[in-house]
């Protein structure tokens, strides 16, 4: 996680980054909503301010004035001109001073399973995992309903498609029972992840806890979508 502060005059910014459509409740990930409770701690009670968040909910930029009496005129399109230059996505208004423009909800990346979890229990062996992985395509959505799409080339390679940041490209491999992902020009995405699959949904794992910033995620049979 990546923390810059900037300061000018009597204004002071702070940017979050760490790692899609609007939804009526609007989900942040745990380190953009301590994001914004540190936000409404600088403002306390009188001071001017505005806070963007990218719209997957995982990067956010908020600006505010030490002086009561600042003018704030233009703050609320630097907030999401600034969110959007800095996190790379489209952003959304989520707050004017201590005002919340929409419901919003913490939605953590990861949730400990009980030992007798099913979805422990139905974790793919390497040799399924593998079957399931090469030359098929899975699809899901990140948090405020982000599509995206993977296909999973024999060669190694990834080939894929995100509703707001477009094609991605990247390889994948496997490790013990794990499938491991690497991006072109993204590598703070990489991770690995063990895949479980129960009732025809499928779940990703890492050490053991549930990955849950990702949703309705699909096993798609070859490549529907000729990625």
């Amino acid at each position: 996680m990546i923390y810059l502060i900037r300061a000018a005059a009597t204004l002071a910014a702070m940017f979050l980054t760490v790692g899609t459509a609007r939804a009526e409740t609007f989900q942040l990930s745990e380190p953009t909503h301590a994001a914004y409770q540190e936000y409404l701690k600088l403002i306390g009670s009188t001071r001017k301010g505005a806070f963007a968040a990218a719209e997957d909910g995982s990067g956010a930029y908020y600006i505010y004035c030490e002086d009561v009496n600042c003018l704030t005129t233009g703050m609320t399109q630097e907030t999401l001109d600034k969110c959007r230059s800095l996190t790379g996505k489209d952003c959304v208004l989520l707050a004017v001073g201590r005002e919340l423009r929409m419901e919003i909800a913490v939605v953590p990346a990861r949730t400990a399973l009980p030992s007798d979890s099913e979805i422990l229990a139905n974790v793919l062996t390497p040799e399924r995992l593998k079957a399931y992985i090469v030359g098929n395509t899975m699809q899901g959505e990140y948090r405020n309903k982000r599509k995206w799409r993977e296909y999973y080339a024999e060669d190694g390679a990834i080939r894929g498609k995100d509703d707001r940041l477009g094609a991605l490209r990247g390889r994948y491999d496997f490790k013990d029972d794990a499938v491991c992902y690497y991006y072109d020009g993204n590598s703070d995405w990489n991770w690995c992840a063990r895949i479980s699959i129960l009732d025809g949904k499928v779940y990703f794992l890492e050490d053991d806890e549930l990955v849950t910033n990702e949703f309705n995620t699909e096993w798609l049979q070859g490549n529907p979508h000729n990625l």
